[in-house]
């Protein structure tokens, strides 16, 4: 009967209360693609280095917002995340290096792109039924 009890609880909390292990794993992993991008710098590949770092850094920003509740406007925080992935692209576009490394250096730095837009349209909570 316990077991009952705790799942009817567990129903009973806010949606992004339930959220929170994965918002906290997104901090994880935009973090590591930021300490990456550091140390991309650091071995002279700014074309992969540079966006991956915008975009390790942006998610992360935006996971921990999500983790606090302190997240703007559902339609500001996605604009401005939507914008950060296409300023990441250009950029890393603009530092790709010349030669046959070219598109897998584009390929990458827009997958990246993508993954941080699909983010901020998918990391929010949804609205559940019978839930405020």
């Amino acid at each position: 009967m316990a077991r009952g009890s705790e799942r009817s609880a567990s129903r009973a909390e806010p949606r992004h209360l339930r959220d929170v292990h994965l918002h906290v794993l997104a901090v994880v992993i935009f973090g590591l693609l930021a300490w990456f991008g550091i140390d991309g710098l650091d071995r002279g590949v700014a074309g992969l280095a540079v966006p991956w770092l915008i975009v390790g850094l942006a998610g992360a920003v935006r996971a921990i917002l999500a983790v606090t509740g302190t997240l703007p406007a559902r339609q500001v925080a996605r604009g401005i995340m939507v914008l950060v992935a296409v300023g990441a692209l250009t950029t890393g576009y603009a530092l790709a290096p010349t030669g046959m490394d070219r598109g897998f250096v584009i390929a990458v730095d827009a997958v990246l792109a993508g993954a941080l837009a699909a983010y901020a349209f998918l990391g929010e909570p949804r609205a559940v039924a019978g839930t405020p």
